[in-house]
């Protein structure tokens, strides 16, 4: 149930800002992964950050050289399959993985057709609905939902990462970006490592 208006800032970023856009919610969701991750004694939190930093790394430094590809094959393996994990955790850090796989797509191979600024929007929304459905126990219907101040708040931060994005892009704009996108240690969910 993403606003009109929300959808056609999404539509009209430039790449620079899909992938900006993208990597906050990754950053902002990287604790799902990593509590998960040390929970279940499985995954990489260590390659999840280190993928995180070098997509912040491409966005404040000109004329960096990395190859996402490569990169890219590094990160896929620590994607948790949902079927080897009977706790509620696996799905948050696989969202996580899922909206950090949109910037690598978004960098490595671009597709005009699908937007993955969209996608990681609708992915982190999402992470949001089901955590909420998941403590009530049952389907929640729509408005509901986003009646909740986890989702308002999940729609706010969106609407502030994109608000930071109609800047110029320099150095110190995506330091600020990445600054806010930690959230103070805090996920889309709630989650805090602290």
């Amino acid at each position: 149930m993403l606003e009109e208006n929300h959808q056609k800032q999404l539509m009209k970023l430039l790449p620079w800002q899909k992938v900006s856009f993208i990597t906050a919610l990754a950053e902002r969701s990287f604790p799902n992964y990593k509590l998960f991750s040390e929970a279940c004694e499985t995954g990489n939190a260590k390659q999840f950050r280190l993928s995180l930093d070098l997509f912040w790394e491409s966005l404040t430094v000109k004329n960096s050289k990395i190859n996402f590809t490569i990169q890219f094959d590094r990160f896929e393996p620590i994607i948790p399959n949902v079927d080897k994990f009977d706790v509620y955790g696996v799905y948050p850090a696989l969202d996580a993985c899922v909206t950090l796989n949109s910037a690598f797509n978004s960098v490595v191979a671009p597709d005009p057709d699908v937007n993955e600024a969209m996608n990681a929007s609708r992915v982190s929304i999402g992470t949001v609905a089901s955590y909420l459905e998941a403590l009530a126990g049952e389907e929640i219907d729509e408005d509901i939902i986003f009646a909740d101040e986890l989702m308002k708040t999940e729609i706010e931060f969106q609407q502030a990462v994109l608000d930071l994005l109609t800047v110029q892009k320099s150095p110190d704009s995506i330091k600020a970006l990445r600054q806010f996108a930690k959230n103070s240690g805090i996920s889309n969910i709630g989650i805090t490592l602290d």
